[in-house]
């Protein structure tokens, strides 16, 4: 049997409790909501790092006749932006000005990263000289996923939830 002294004690604890669970529960809420809105913005810079870049490539190609050379390989013949070692992604976009800074994923890491890789004429089938620009990983689903095939390979399907552009000399 409760005193009144002790009910008064278990309502006040009860709505402690009550109130404690409801800031939980909006807490939680809010978490997931900020994290999918960080995920979107993110792949928006995504979005606009790989239109600057390509810009910057097409432009090169133009003005000097061919894309840049790579000389670092950071695995499989791609240059990488996760690679913090050598800090020198698409080095020659930048030492020209067609970049002001070395574009780079917002998270860069073993998932989320940019590569680039030029291929000489016959690679893949494909008759020309020709290159490769890649966002590896987007956070949220796209619908344009760009465009670059050779007969023997479609550069898309390596990253499917990326975005793939290609450009022949």
């Amino acid at each position: 049997m409760l005193y009144q002294g002790q009910e008064d004690q278990t309502k006040a604890l009860l709505s402690k409790v009550l109130v404690l669970a409801v800031v939980f529960c909006l807490l939680i809420v809010s978490i997931v909501y900020l994290n999918s809105r960080w995920s979107k913005i993110r792949d928006v810079r995504r979005q606009g790092d790989f239109q600057s870049v390509t810009k910057a490539l097409e432009f090169y190609n133009s003005e000097y006749g061919h894309y840049p050379e790579i000389d670092d390989d950071d695995g499989e013949g791609w240059d990488k932006s996760n690679d913090l070692a050598d800090q020198d992604f698409l080095g020659p976009l930048v030492s020209t000005g067609l970049l002001r800074v070395r574009p780079f994923d917002p998270k860069n890491d073993l998932e989320h990263y940019y590569r680039y890789q030029k291929f000489t004429a016959g690679d893949y089938g494909c008759r020309r000289t020709f290159v490769v620009f890649q966002v590896t990983e987007f956070e949220t689903e796209m619908a344009n996923h760009g465009s670059g095939a050779c007969p023997d390979l479609d550069f898309t399907a390596l990253v499917p939830n990326g975005y793939t552009w290609l450009g022949y000399e």
